[in-house]
């Protein structure tokens, strides 16, 4: 018999089936980087297994990388397609390529995956539960909220933060399952909306995201200590001083990166232990902070910036208009 990796095979069947919904006959363009080939081929084995039709498309065969927009070829590919996957390592240069897959994804009716950063070991962590659990997880904990909530943090690394929501702003849940004109970051299992202020010290000590995350990795052994007044980082502590500095001059590379746009809450219960790779690691129950980019359109937050950046905490205590909600990052409302 062939080797076949049983786990990655689950996790693929877990994301064509269960997030993509994939049945026969359907077009699936499944986009990946020459180190996720393997990856890529799993999905393709799945997709084919319920009678899809998968096209595997390698982004840096297509152009040299950063890729910086969507080529015309690949979006002509996409045009005839049901179902789509990015599966791509974060680059530098290549956020407008990557909202332009997002904008065709609204133009072409597709069910689009992003796993922008994914490797194996996420791939394996975020899909260990059908997305059906992660459903009723984000159900039972939006039931909680209200339009005016606090949410109280507290972590043994040294985080102590009051978030207040803006009643004005919509929660958005990422739960896995994807219908026509829509997208999802996959692993899934979160709840996001921009908040109204936030104020205290955040200590990242998992991992952050877009390019300098994937260049750092697990922040544990370097947390990043954040002090944030009126939903605006003051000042950032890290004992690795390049860390710190990369940091920095993202946040302030463009006008609102340094401001809080997102507050997310983690609700992939299948996920105990960090990857270091923030597409995964944000699904981690906590609640974590995005800074940057708001998505007004899905939030209906009344700014936005041109960059955006998520950093995640560990082992919260977190508290809902003074009620527990986590504690060590285990939801006690389920």
């Amino acid at each position: 018999m062939p080797n076949v990796d049983f786990d990655i095979a689950q996790a693929a069947r877990r994301i064509v089936e269960g997030s993509l919904g994939v049945v026969a006959g359907d077009r699936v363009v499944i986009m990946v980087d020459a180190p996720r080939v393997p990856l890529g081929a799993a999905l393709v084995e799945a997709a084919s297994a319920v009678g899809g039709r998968p096209e595997l498309v390698q982004l840096d065969v297509l152009g040299r990388r950063p890729v910086s927009r969507l080529p015309q070829s690949l979006r002509d590919r996409l045009a005839d397609a049901q179902a789509t996957v990015l599966l791509v390592s974060f680059e530098d240069g290549e956020w407008a390529m990557r909202a332009d897959v997002i904008a065709a994804v609204g133009d072409l009716d597709l069910r689009h995956a992003h796993m922008v950063g994914l490797g194996r070991r996420a791939f394996l962590t975020g899909f260990s539960v059908d997305p059906q659990r992660i459903l009723d997880v984000t159900r039972a904990v939006r039931m909680r909220l209200r339009p005016d909530s606090v949410f109280e943090l507290r972590s043994q690394a040294g985080s102590h933060v009051q978030v207040r929501l803006d009643p004005r702003c919509r929660w958005q849940e990422r739960v896995g399952l994807i219908r026509p004109g829509r997208w999802e970051n996959l692993p899934s299992g979160e709840l996001f909306t921009c908040p109204a202020d936030v104020n205290g010290t955040f200590v990242a000590d998992g991992c952050m995201g877009a390019h300098i995350g994937a260049r750092f990795g697990l922040l544990d052994g370097n947390p990043v200590r954040l002090e944030i007044k009126a939903g605006v980082v003051r000042s950032i502590h890290c004992a690795d001083r390049a860390v710190a500095a990369a940091f920095d001059a993202f946040v302030h590379a463009e006008r609102g990166g340094d401001r809080v746009g997102m507050v997310i809450l983690g609700t992939n219960v299948g996920i105990h232990e960090l990857t270091g790779e923030i597409i995964c690691d944000q699904n981690l129950p906590g609640l974590h902070l995005g800074f940057g980019a708001t998505f007004p359109a899905q939030t209906g937050a009344s700014w936005d910036a041109a960059t955006q950046i998520s950093l995640t905490a560990t082992g919260a205590d977190v508290d809902l208009d003074g009620a527990p909600l986590l504690r060590n990052g285990r939801y006690l409302v389920l």
